[in-house]
C-alpha cells in the first residue's frame, strides 16, 4: 500500500514539473496569419535550443530601441541554411516575423534576409 502511495505521489510531481515545459512551448502569442518585415542592426543572435533569440536595434516611428525576437531551434535554422559565420553583431539584416497578437514589440522570426539576399 505504501509503495502505491509513493508511486502516485511521484507521478503527480512529474506531471506538475512537465506541465511547465508544455506551457513554455506555446506559440499562441504570435499571429502566424500575418507577416511583418523589419530591418535592424544585430545586437546579439543566440541560435540555440529550444529557441533562437535575436536582439535587433530597430528605428521606426516609435524611436530607436533594441527588440527581442524569438525563432526556431538551432536544428531547424541549420536545416534552413544558417551557418555560424553568416550573422554577426553590427550587421544590418531584414527579418520577416509573425507579430505579437497584443501588438507590442517582438515576434517570431519566420525568415532572415541578409544583405546579399541570402535567406534562412
Amino acid at each position: 500500500m505504501a509503495s502505491r502511495v509513493i508511486s502516485v505521489a511521484v507521478a503527480v510531481v512529474l506531471l506538475a514539473v512537465a506541465s511547465g515545459a508544455w506551457a513554455h512551448h506555446s506559440a499562441a502569442q504570435f499571429d502566424f496569419g500575418q507577416t511583418v518585415k523589419i530591418q535592424g542592426v544585430v545586437k546579439e543572435l543566440r541560435i540555440a535550443n529550444p529557441h533562437t533569440a535575436l536582439f535587433l536595434e530597430v528605428k521606426d516611428a516609435k524611436g530607436a530601441r533594441v527588440v527581442e525576437f524569438e525563432g526556431h531551434s538551432r536544428n531547424n535554422v541549420y536545416r534552413r541554411g544558417w551557418r555560424p559565420e553568416m550573422v554577426h553583431p553590427g550587421d544590418t539584416i531584414n527579418i520577416e516575423i509573425a507579430p505579437l497578437r497584443e501588438g507590442g514589440d517582438g515576434g517570431y522570426v519566420k525568415n532572415f534576409i541578409l544583405k546579399d539576399g541570402t535567406e534562412f
